[in-house]
């Protein structure tokens, strides 16, 4: 865990591993990408951002959000009705408005879950269902 979220980075390395097609984010002002890893060893090298935030350079080409089948989306709180509380700059509520076909996958901590409505509006997008180390929530949303 770090800055209170689950770290995926274990995650991809396993889906790498497997064979998997895995794409990790990069954000360009107001605009979020994803670029396709080639490797593990592509994974361990990425360069940090300002943030300190693994992410591919800038010359990487990039992914049509519509050719994604699954979506790992993180978040700082969730409700159980599927409302999730990112960073504020909204960059996967953009992202995810296109990429519909996508199964939007949460993944958090269980302190992360609230039993109070997390704020939201219009533009949020709600994940298909978020997983816990106590199981699995769906959202109301169909898919």
């Amino acid at each position: 865990m770090d800055n209170g979220e689950v770290q995926t980075k274990p995650l991809i390395r396993h889906a790498l591993d497997e064979g998997k097609t895995v794409y990790v984010p990069r954000c360009d002002g107001n605009v979020m990408d994803m670029v396709k890893l080639e490797s593990t060893q592509d994974l361990d090298t990425l360069p940090r951002n300002k943030w300190g935030i693994p992410e591919p350079s800038k010359d990487r080409p990039v992914v049509n959000p519509q050719m994604l089948d699954f979506i790992v989306v993180p978040g700082m709180a969730f409700d159980r009705y599927g409302n999730r509380c990112g960073h504020g700059k909204g960059y996967y509520d953009r992202y995810l408005s296109q990429a519909k076909q996508a199964f939007a996958c949460a993944v958090c901590l269980n302190v992360q879950v609230l039993d109070t409505l997390v704020p939201s509006d219009t533009y949020d997008q709600k994940p298909h269902a978020i997983i816990t180390p106590n199981g699995m929530l769906f959202s109301a949303q169909d898919k």
